[in-house]
């Protein structure tokens, strides 16, 4: 595991984070980038080298403003993150769809001057609610993520990459350090966080 201190400095200048979990909870990692820092290069890169699907952790507070509903959960796992509904800017992009149309639409959603009726709904980007208590609320990578773009004073608005094998399964544990390390970025863990901002 790299230092807290790495992982602040790499999301505040718009780089990349490896965000692992707790073996005995979801055991797998998610990539992050800062919302505001977000462009088409860095969505391509990642949906690229990551593999997984793309999601946006927002806090409580900005869903609420922008008046983006939660879905209602059904049948989920007891783990599972709460999702909104998905949106997409209003302006400055085509279908939504691509690397750079979602970049514009996860810049919007950090941005504190963006109103409801700035996204259409529904969209190509996922948000995911944030527990209001944050990490002391929920152990999760939305919380996480969360909690690192506050202490890098950032908006808390992260893009999540779910990090996927090769071979089409999650990437864990070793593959997991060897990502990170080849791909240049910090590793850390939620409860590394949890045990800073709880």
């Amino acid at each position: 595991m790299d230092t807290l201190d790495e992982a602040i400095e790499a999301l505040a200048r718009g780089g990349f984070v490896a965000l692992e979990d707790h073996p005995e909870r979801e055991n797998e990692a998610d990539i992050l980038l800062a919302g505001e820092h977000a462009t088409g290069e860095r969505i391509s890169y990642l949906a690229t080298h990551a593999r997984g699907l793309m999601t946006v952790a927002v806090a409580d507070e900005i869903l609420r403003r922008l008046e983006i509903a939660l879905l209602e959960p059904r049948y989920s796992a007891p783990n599972a993150p709460r999702m909104a509904e998905p949106v997409d800017a209003v302006e400055g992009i085509t279908t939504g769809a691509s690397a750079f149309d979602r970049a514009v639409t996860v810049r919007r959603l950090a941005d504190p001057h963006a109103r409801p009726e700035d996204f259409s709904r529904p969209g190509h980007v996922f948000p995911l609610w944030c527990a209001p208590g944050g990490l002391a609320e929920r152990r999760g990578h939305t919380e996480g993520a969360v909690a690192l773009a506050r202490l890098a004073g950032l908006r808390p608005v992260v893009a999540i990459f779910e990090l996927m094998a090769e071979d089409g399964h999650m990437a864990r544990d070793e593959q997991v350090r060897e990502f990170a390390r080849r791909h240049g970025m910090p590793l850390i863990s939620v409860e590394e966080l949890a045990r800073h901002t709880v």
